[in-house]
């Protein structure tokens, strides 16, 4: 693959290819994904599915992205840094629709993101999530560190069962 000339800072891009993943997952899923005209809480992208449960119907879900160039994960759970303002507007429990932080890790070589031939179209490497929902408040200056249980691997099946959890009045 050739190298990619510097268009944008490593930055943008890696803003970019964590929100094409999750837009991805919400393709294979069937949810809608929109992104907020104004970022005034943290939130990135908000989700919506059409699912009818027992106690809400076609219910959001609101996530903060992040993408950290580490390769593939080797510790679980998976550590990363976030921001104070980012991490308190997250572990809010008193906003509507759920919250999730999700971190998507990709390769040190931005040439190693994505492969492609006719037959598969292959993005490295994973995404995991973690609801920071009543998670207790930071005696940090400027950041909290945040653990992602390797479990937690954002793809259709946990973002369908989270929808079906969030219909049925359930914590994420």
């Amino acid at each position: 693959m050739p190298t990619v000339p510097p268009y944008a800072a490593i930055s943008h891009r890696q803003e970019a290819f964590s929100g094409v993943y999750i837009r991805a997952v919400c393709a294979v899923t069937g949810c809608a994904i929109e992104v907020p005209s104004i970022d005034h809480d943290k939130i990135d992208y908000s989700v919506r599915s059409r699912v009818v449960g027992s106690i809400r119907s076609k219910p959001q879900i609101d996530i903060q992205a992040k993408c950290q160039m580490s390769g593939v994960a080797s510790n679980d759970p998976v550590s990363y840094s976030l921001d104070l303002e980012t991490y308190d507007n997250l572990r809010d429990p008193m906003v509507s629709n759920p919250r999730i932080l999700v971190l998507v890790l990709v390769p040190s070589n931005v040439n190693e993101w994505m492969d492609q031939s006719e037959k598969t179209l292959v993005m490295s490497h994973c995404a995991y999530w973690v609801s920071l929902k009543g998670a207790p408040s930071s005696s940090n200056a400027t950041s909290q560190t945040v653990h992602f249980p390797r479990k937690n691997v954002f793809n259709p099946t946990a973002l369908q069962t989270m929808m079906s959890n969030t219909s049925n009045g359930l914590d994420l």
